[in-house]
């Protein structure tokens, strides 16, 4: 009687425990974390061997992975302590060894395999496996799969564990199996025409990994699929100036190509009149146009291809900021988004500029020499001329090389 007692007790506690996006631990359904929130060394205790729970360990290399920087007169007295500790949060103080989370026997710590646990972790391996093993013989199967798994992961693995190293590689797995999975997904949705839904999944990868391309390339493909090409255009420009400002990188080549399609990208064309329709449609000249870099190097080759049959030239300018003042990253930006709507206002119709980096604007004018550039930049810039530097180029046939 009293052994099916303990069974019973064992069978009643039910461990529910959240890794991915935040930890907890809940203990019958009562989160164990929340009121020992300060006990930051038992947590780590704890999350070290639920991570490596099919391994044992001595004290002291459970010391020399947790807590390798810090000194200790007595490493396994101190480790004893946290033990104690740990299992009074746990409730398991006066529990029998079977019953313990974490057992030790023979000299070597272990995590209890015998325990009732429920670990998201766990749970979205599991629905990843089943899906690549669905993927080819039952993709709308797969495809559930996929989407449940992908809901249990709202961020990296234990993310409070920013300096304990014995956690990189475990989250690094996790983090690959997501991407994996979500390009699996993404596949899927898209041989069914849910653009919609490969938006919203984009849309939360991005949210948990801002840096992974495959989400930004994703989304701007269903934008593009679902006929929104002035927004993936859009985010085209915020991506490739982030990863520029964030990382010192430019869009890969994957990323250009596909900007290239976004820029061609056009219905098809029935008549004379739907040409002109299409050609006309939103082309509504108020002020100097502004584009991305790319774009500007196309536009400068064309005009650089017919000044050579016509004879005529153009001048570029290079606008930049002068580091005079120590600007703020916010104050920077402030500064050219105020530089850029300026000489959009005040340049020619037919003038053209890009933002070409963080701190230089380049601006191409028609028609007129580099000594005439240069007094119109003048003009136009006025008293913002302070905390701005003009180089001006007349051009023939040189390249664009900035």
């Amino acid at each position: 009687m009293i052994e099916s007692d303990i069974i019973q007790n064992i069978q009643m506690d039910s461990l529910q425990i959240t890794t991915l996006g935040r930890f907890d631990m809940k203990k019958n359904g009562r989160s164990l974390v929340a009121p020992s929130g300060s006990s930051k060394k038992i947590w780590e205790l704890y999350k070290f061997m639920l991570t490596y729970r099919e391994h044992t360990f001595t004290p002291d290399s459970l010391m020399d992975q947790l807590w390798i920087s810090e000194e200790y007169s007595d490493p396994r007295g101190t480790l004893r302590i946290q033990m104690y500790r740990l299992r009074q949060v746990l409730g398991e103080k006066d529990k029998n060894d079977d019953e313990k989370t974490l057992l030790f026997s023979n000299g070597y710590y272990k995590w209890n395999e015998g325990i009732n646990l429920e670990l998201d972790a766990d749970d979205f391996v599991s629905g990843i496996k089943k899906g690549d093993s669905l993927l080819k013989i039952s993709p709308d199967e797969a495809l559930i799969a996929y989407e449940t798994a992908l809901q249990l992961y709202v961020g990296d693995y234990l993310p409070e564990c920013v300096d304990q190293h014995w956690v990189f590689p475990i989250r690094n797995q996790y983090r690959r199996l997501f991407i994996g999975a979500m390009s699996n997904a993404i596949d899927l949705l898209n041989k069914k025409n849910r653009y919609d839904d490969v938006l919203q999944l984009c849309q939360k990868g991005i949210q948990i990994d801002t840096y992974e391309e495959l989400f930004h390339l994703r989304l701007m493909e269903a934008l593009l699929n679902m006929g929104n090409q002035r927004k993936a255009i859009e985010h085209y420009g915020y991506i490739s100036n982030f990863y520029d400002k964030e990382m010192g990188v430019k869009p890969s080549e994957d990323m250009r190509l596909l900007y290239k399609r976004l820029l061609q990208t056009k219905q098809l064309i029935q008549s004379d009149e739907g040409l002109q329709e299409a050609l006309e449609a939103n082309f509504i000249i108020e002020n100097a146009f502004f584009c991305e870099p790319d774009v500007f190097k196309s536009i400068y080759e064309l005009e650089s291809r017919r000044n050579q049959r016509s004879g005529g030239s153009f001048s570029i300018a290079l606008i930049t900021i002068s580091n005079k003042k120590k600007y703020t990253f916010s104050q920077k930006e402030l500064v050219m988004k105020q530089l850029k709507e300026h000489l959009m206002t005040q340049l020619r119709k037919g003038d053209t500029l890009t933002r070409w980096n963080d701190e230089q604007l380049v601006v191409l004018l028609i028609g007129i020499d580099a000594e005439l550039t240069e007094k119109v930049l003048n003009r136009v810039l006025g008293d913002k001329l302070s905390f701005t530097t003009v180089s001006v180029n007349q051009i023939s046939q040189l390249p664009l090389s900035i």
